[in-house]
């Protein structure tokens, strides 16, 4: 397990990676960013470092004493980086493969530094080191790298693991903020074009869009309740309708064994949203406009229903789910009381997503424009009577 916890602490392909997925982008997404098939595809971090990232993690689980040391390392030190006094241990050959990988990435950010000057002019060039002699920033900021020890361009140091470790979890931690962010501002601009859109109609035609809108949002909402994630009626729901074991009791270490995919006793992230699928269909439809159901929600419900899991089960936060763990909070007959409750579910629809304050704030900062016409209307009294607009309003403003 230890070796799983260095993925996870290093590359976090398999904790970050799926709560992270792509930068939202306003508009129609394609199938792998709306969560289509992306089998055989190796998600990336996001990170500038990426490809270094997954090669030192590759070449550090070749060597099997540094794997049999992490076996009894706990999260804690392979996350601060206390870990990185096991680079000791490994071979000569591995040690001379994470020189060269450094060796590489050095000449790489050397070759981008150099990109970025030429595109500096040489004035900007003198005010930047005048600036940065009296501790101010640059016009144009050249970041010195923090993934490794760039004083010492040659070797691969314990200072280097244990540097790759911090920046990793730090700057990962960052994305997931602004991940959410970027859902945010999604969101505010959909409901910004959507007004716009609606402002632009005649009256006629906006009352026939505003009443074919909410019939969407109507069928949207108009879904069978959903379970709690992780509760005993929504694991039930899936040992019934896919492992189609309806005619046998509920068996938590079966249902354990069943999903555990690749056989290594733990259930992954991915193993985990695999769990998922059978509750997220119940709201939204591939088939069904993104007006109706909006895929890029959907992954964000899966991201936050997957947390929930996780937050729940995964005692030592290692983003892996043991056996013992899931027994722990099922109960070994799947009689634990806080397993047999439902509290059901909210979508991200059901929860609001940003205030109207911060919508008014986006409109002005994004699209400069008066925003009286463009009002966020929570999603409660929505479908309600709103004033007429004035004659003025359905014109294009210049």
């Amino acid at each position: 397990m230890g070796s799983n916890i260095l993925l996870v602490c290093l590359s976090l392909s398999v904790l970050i990676l799926p709560i992270l997925g792509k930068p939202v982008n306003v508009g129609s997404p394609s199938p792998q960013e709306a969560g289509g098939d992306t089998h055989g595809k190796e998600k990336e971090t996001g990170l500038e470092y990426d490809q270094y990232l997954r090669q030192v993690v590759e070449v550090l689980e070749s060597d099997p004493s540094f794997r049999k040391k992490l076996e009894t390392a706990n999260v804690s030190d392979i996350k601060n980086g206390n870990v990185a006094m096991y680079l000791e241990m490994v071979g000569h050959n591995v040690r001379t493969a994470l020189d060269e990988l450094k060796r590489q990435e050095v000449a790489r950010l050397q070759e981008l530094t150099h990109l970025k000057m030429q595109g500096t002019s040489g004035i900007d060039l003198i005010k930047n080191a005048m600036f940065r002699a009296n501790g101010r920033a640059g016009i144009r900021h050249f970041e010195i790298p923090s993934h490794l020890d760039f004083k010492n361009p040659h070797s691969f140091e314990m200072s280097d693991l244990k540097n790759l470790i911090l920046k990793t979890t730090a700057d990962l931690e960052e994305l997931d903020k602004k991940k959410n962010e970027e859902f945010k501002e999604y969101e505010m601009e959909k409901e910004y074009e959507k007004k716009q859109h609606l402002n632009l109609l005649p009256e006629e035609e906006r009352k026939k869009e505003e009443d074919r809108l909410e019939q969407l949002k109507k069928k949207h909402a108009n879904h069978p309740k959903l379970n709690h994630p992780g509760s005993k009626d929504q694991l039930e729901e899936v040992w019934d309708k896919v492992d189609h074991l309806e005619d046998q009791d509920f068996n938590p270490k079966t249902f354990f064994y069943t999903h555990d995919l690749n056989g290594d006793f733990e259930w992954s992230i991915e193993e985990v949203e695999a769990l998922l699928q059978l509750e997220l269909d119940k709201v939204y439809d591939a088939r069904n406009s993104p007006d109706e159901d909006d895929p890029l929600e959907r992954e964000q419900d899966m991201s936050r229903m997957r947390k929930h899991i996780f937050t729940e089960m995964d005692l030592n936060k290692d983003y892996r789910i043991t056996i013992q763990e899931f027994l722990n909070y099922t109960g070994t007959q799947g009689d634990r009381a806080e397993f047999n409750q439902d509290d059901g579910w909210k979508t991200v629809d059901e929860n609001p997503v940003f205030s109207e304050e911060e919508y008014q704030e986006f409109i002005k900062s994004h699209h400069d424009q008066p925003s009286k016409d463009l009002k966020f209307v929570p999603e409660h009294i929505q479908g309600q009577q709103q004033p007429p607009l004035n004659q003025h309003q359905g014109e294009q403003q210049p």
